[in-house]
């Protein structure tokens, strides 16, 4: 191929003579180094140097997100002495994306794979690591600059504790640094914020205000049935008309909506059956105008008339501006669960009855969460008390 032919072909291509006929090459920089690389299996012809230049972007592609791996496009070039074993090139973010990517192949909930995305973000700052390097002293310093939850960082750590675990599979590493750094030692409870999830119930008073504040009746009725079924959110709005049984009074619990996919309830003392005070009883009866005849779920979005599609559009839509309005210090409407079990206890009513209300396996949880609210009331038999407003 003469000069002028050479000059026609597509940047970082290029064919080289020699005795035997000619070969196609392609160039490129990968690590600082200038890689020249034949492709000694195809003939030069047209067809082919448009395959070298898409090979070529590929490559460049490849480099430029850090996936590239030299040994999967050139297994027997002399290059491979520089670089190695191209897994040691790995980064921690490879490595996160990978671990995402079998979790989303093994069809965890839309909220599971929401979480571990915003675990893989909150990791940005070890992102560029490479695995190889990567040792126990980075992952403490990275704690150590959380300012969060003691429990997000124990759900990041976890994230990232399972994804570096492909690492040590795949022999870059003979064990997992992650697993050496626990939050709780390295990280001060009084430096971080406090759990969303602390149990700090609602007051009858504040009860009665936020009830009084909601700007749509249907707010009402969801907040009034919440307070009185210790509900989660997402099971809210995954209720059915057909789940409720009014001559006997009860709520039968089996799915739960999460962004606005249903599914199972989060375990499996989860479905349950729970038991409707008059006050519950008084907010179905009250929604009964709004969605008994227009559709099978019993809660409704009143600016869209649709489902609720999850706990966080129940939160963001009515709950943080009727709490603002109500004039009520915010919590989460998670606390409304815990308004629900505390209210009972201080009625001493019998724990186990009670876990089975909240879908607990047993009493055991209502202890670990609500030990200091037991410690204060002799539990005895009871079924469950009218009103969460105190009247």
């Amino acid at each position: 191929m003469g000069q002028n032919e050479q000059k026609d072909l597509p940047r970082g291509i290029t064919v080289r003579k020699h005795r035997s006929g000619s070969t196609i090459n392609i160039a490129f920089t990968y690590r600082g180094v200038k890689c020249r690389e034949p492709l000694s299996n195809l003939d030069v012809t047209p067809k082919n140097i448009k395959y070298a230049e898409r090979l070529l972007g590929e490559i460049h592609n490849k480099i430029e997100r850090g996936t590239f791996n030299y040994a999967d496009h050139f297994p027997k070039s002399t290059r491979l002495k520089i670089f190695g074993n191209s897994q040691s090139f790995k980064t921690v973010k490879q490595y996160l994306n990978d671990y995402l990517l079998i979790c989303e192949n093994r069809n965890l909930s839309p909220s599971t794979l929401g979480g571990y995305r915003k675990c893989l973000s909150s990791l940005s700052a070890m992102h560029e690591v490479l695995v190889a390097e990567l040792t126990p002293a980075m992952i403490k310093g990275w704690v150590q600059n959380q300012d969060t939850t003691i429990k997000t960082i124990r759900n990041r750590l976890s994230f990232f504790r399972s994804a570096i675990d492909e690492a040590v599979t795949d022999g870059l590493l003979s064990i997992n640094p992650v697993a050496q750094i626990s939050a709780a030692r390295y990280k001060n409870t009084s430096d971080v914020k406090q759990d969303d999830y602390e149990v700090d119930p609602f007051t009858p008073k504040e009860v009665t205000a936020i009830l009084s504040a909601t700007t749509y009746r249907q707010w009402s009725n969801l907040f009034k049935f919440a307070l009185n079924t210790g509900m989660r959110s997402s099971e809210l709005c995954a209720l059915r008309w057909s789940n409720i049984d009014f001559i006997n009074e009860l709520a039968a619990v089996k799915n739960a909506s999460v962004v606005g996919i249903e599914k199972g309830t989060k375990t499996k003392a989860g479905r349950r059956m729970i038991e409707l005070n008059e006050d519950a009883i008084a907010a179905l009866n009250a929604q009964k105008e709004f969605t008994f005849l227009h559709s099978d779920y019993i809660f409704s979005d009143p600016k869209t008339g649709l489902p609720w599609a999850g706990a966080d559009a129940i939160r963001k839509k009515a709950w943080v501006p009727t709490l603002k309005k109500a004039g009520v210090r915010y919590r989460n409407p998670y606390q409304t669960r815990h308004t629900f079990a505390t209210m009972h206890i201080s009625r001493g009513v019998n724990l186990f009855w009670l876990s089975s209300q909240m879908g607990h396996k047993g009493p055991e949880m209502l202890f670990r969460h609500y030990g200091s609210y037991l410690a204060e009331y002799a539990g005895n038999s009871g079924r469950q008390f009218n009103s969460l407003t105190g009247s």
